[in-house]
């Protein structure tokens, strides 16, 4: 095939995903290129549909770059846009892309106090035991709307020191409660006979909201909201310098960078102390 035919097309290709000069969108460029000339090599007709078929791809990346370090990132990159620049090849459906849900802002000292008074003087039983649960577990152990209510007498464990609960999906895992809600954690599953700490029998999915919604607060006052709660439990831990690997592994986070949203309300050190920090021991 004549080079100026397969310059022309290939052109076209980088105009329509809107390639530049970055690195990046020259071996996008590269990439394409390698595949027309390898495909008109054998024969294929000039079509995006033929050329950026995904068999026509995988052949590519296994005859023409067997061998090369360079395969996977080729393989990589045409597997990116040849969906975007076709409409009949047979490329799944890209799933929509789902940004990461900034952590909410965590409570403040006084805020919290004033979340455990309303918690006592809730008008019933049952609305005491609800707040006072959402509290202990949200405060002691991290635990948001996907896990508090979720959370039976049986899954609470006492080992030496320690009070440990067991939560399910998603990220299931053991989490050592924190020393000051050690005791009521504990208070609430030896209540609990055997059912839920926060009471009730329902296992509805709505049923953190649903308990959240029916709690009477004050005017002026902060809404018990379980996700701040996890935030705060997060902030304690990164000031009390909880290492991230086994907080992560605490929290059921996959990834670090969750926790840089609360950089923000972390009070700086003077600079005596962050330089000893940095410096660390000989």
């Amino acid at each position: 095939m004549p080079q100026a035919p397969v310059e022309a097309f290939v052109e076209k290709m980088a105009i329509d995903l809107d390639l530049g000069d970055r690195a990046t969108d020259k071996r996008t460029r590269r990439a394409l290129r390698r595949l027309v000339e390898f495909a008109t090599g054998e024969g294929l007709a000039l079509d995006r549909e033929v050329i950026l078929d995904p068999d026509s791809v995988e052949r590519f990346v296994e005859v023409a770059l067997a061998g090369e370090r360079s395969a996977a990132t080729y393989r990589s990159t045409l597997r990116r846009v040849a969906p975007l620049l076709t409409s009949a090849a047979p490329w799944e459906p890209r799933p929509a892309s789902l940004g990461r849900q900034a952590l909410v802002a965590p409570y403040s000292e006084v805020d919290v106090k004033i979340l455990c008074e309303d918690a006592a003087l809730q008008p019933t039983e049952a609305r005491r035991r609800a707040a006072l649960g959402l509290l202990a577990l949200g405060l002691g152990a991290g635990l948001d709307g996907r896990w508090v209510a979720k959370v039976r007498a049986t899954d609470v464990l006492k080992r030496g020191r320690f009070v440990i609960v067991s939560v399910g999906e998603p990220a299931a895992r053991s989490v050592v409660v924190r020393a000051k809600w050690e005791h009521t954690v504990l208070e609430l599953a030896s209540s609990a006979g055997g059912g839920f700490l926060l009471g009730g029998d329902s296992v509805s999915s709505n049923r953190t909201s649903h308990l959240t919604d029916s709690l009477v607060v004050p005017t002026g006052h902060p809404r018990l909201v379980p996700a701040r709660l996890r935030s705060t439990w997060l902030l304690e831990h990164l000031l009390a310098g909880t290492r991230l690997p086994e907080l992560c592994r605490a929290a059921g986070l996959k990834r670090l960078n969750a926790c840089s949203d609360l950089i923000e309300h972390m009070a700086p050190l003077c600079d005596k102390e962050e330089a000893e920090l940095l410096r660390g021991s000989v």
